[in-house]
């Protein structure tokens, strides 16, 4: 029965953990990959070209995607958004090419809800934030699970969604076709 209970109890922690997002210097949130492509000598030009088909294609059904091309730079900046759970995650994409490689910096993720937004943290609240942080003005332990298990969920979903973003642009860049 001991083991049982522990068993259950060890079950119950991922659900209820604190989820971590990759972090800058500065502590704000930030995916970055640098990326050699398979044919070293590919110039930045050609890179950026696959780089502007690859946004043209991955967000046309996204009508709020703003693209902005830096020509002096060869940089690309892609203001761009998620929905997850009824939420909106606005983000910011750069992909600077190089010779032979390229960058791709998935940044500023700001969340959006009911008017109000806030920076996404690089890591999700758990319980006893909740708990700290409401002292006692609420004392709904379900509530408060709920509400941080909700969290958790959003910034996994988040996590899969910047990553499944930065795999689908190296797919179209490293593709030797």
């Amino acid at each position: 029965m001991k083991y049982l209970v522990l068993f259950l109890c060890f079950l119950s922690l991922p659900t209820l953990a604190q989820i971590k997002l990759p972090a800058n210097e500065s502590g704000q949130v930030q995916y970055q990959e640098i990326v050699r492509v398979p044919d070293s000598k590919r110039p930045a030009r050609q890179l950026m070209e696959q780089a502007r088909a690859w946004g043209e294609q991955h967000y046309r059904s996204n009508l709020t995607t703003e693209q902005q091309f830096d020509q002096e730079h060869n940089i690309l900046f892609i203001r761009s958004s998620y929905l997850i759970n009824n939420q909106t995650i606005r983000y910011t994409l750069t992909i600077e090419p190089k010779f032979g490689r390229y960058r791709a910096t998935l940044t500023d993720l700001v969340a959006e809800n009911n008017g109000m937004n806030i920076p996404v943290r690089p890591s999700s609240v758990t319980v006893d934030d909740i708990k700290r942080i409401a002292a006692d003005s609420l004392k709904n332990n379900n509530l408060i699970e709920e509400t941080a298990q909700r969290q958790a969920d959003l910034y996994d979903q988040l996590d899969k969604s910047c990553r499944a973003t930065l795999a689908s642009l190296k797919a179209v860049m490293t593709d030797d076709n």
